[in-house]
């Protein structure tokens, strides 16, 4: 695939390209999961292959569901608007999700049911965050009307983790010279 699309170009050969109006390429890997993007432009792999643009279909990946949306906010003096990613739990993860927690919530002491808010394992990006604060009203309402206490918000984990992929481990032995 790197070779057939000419995708392993220089960062002066995609500006060369970017310029002519053509569209450069990513090969992205995880495991066994692969994904090529494609830019603006014209290229034959437009014409060759199938393709979904994830700006009308989300990408599904890992419980995921990745697009690129416009921004809320129009530029002033009426420029183009501004495009983002947007990452989010995907629709039918989510319903699970709020089912499990709804129906625990119900039956469970407050602890266990913060305890679950903090293993939600998914990265607590703006669109995740407002997700899990949408199951945790729904809990509250639950737990409301089956008398227990209700759950603030304060508690659960709603701060993202940075974390450097490609950042060295540091280790507490010390190198010997």
């Amino acid at each position: 695939l790197i070779a057939k699309y000419g995708i392993d170009l220089s960062e002066r050969q995609r500006a060369t390209r970017k310029a002519k109006g053509l569209a450069n390429m990513q090969y992205i890997r995880y495991q066994n999961w692969f994904l090529l993007l494609a830019t603006e432009g014209h290229h034959p792999f437009k014409s060759q292959e199938q393709i979904r643009d994830c700006r009308r279909h989300p990408i599904r990946f890992e419980g995921y569901s990745i697009s690129y949306r416009r921004g809320g906010v129009t530029p002033s003096g009426g420029g183009p608007p501004k495009w983002h990613a947007c990452v989010r739990i995907d629709p039918e993860t989510y319903r699970q999700l709020k089912t499990h927690l709804v129906m625990r919530a119900k039956h469970r002491k407050a602890e266990t049911v913060i305890d679950d808010f903090r293993k939600i394992p998914f990265a607590r990006y703006a669109p995740v965050r407002r997700q899990i604060l949408n199951i945790h009203r729904a809990v509250n309402h639950a737990r409301k009307q089956a008398g227990f206490e209700t759950i603030p918000a304060n508690r659960l984990s709603l701060r993202r983790k940075i974390t450097r992929p490609f950042a060295k481990e540091f280790n507490n032995i010390k190198e010997v010279a």
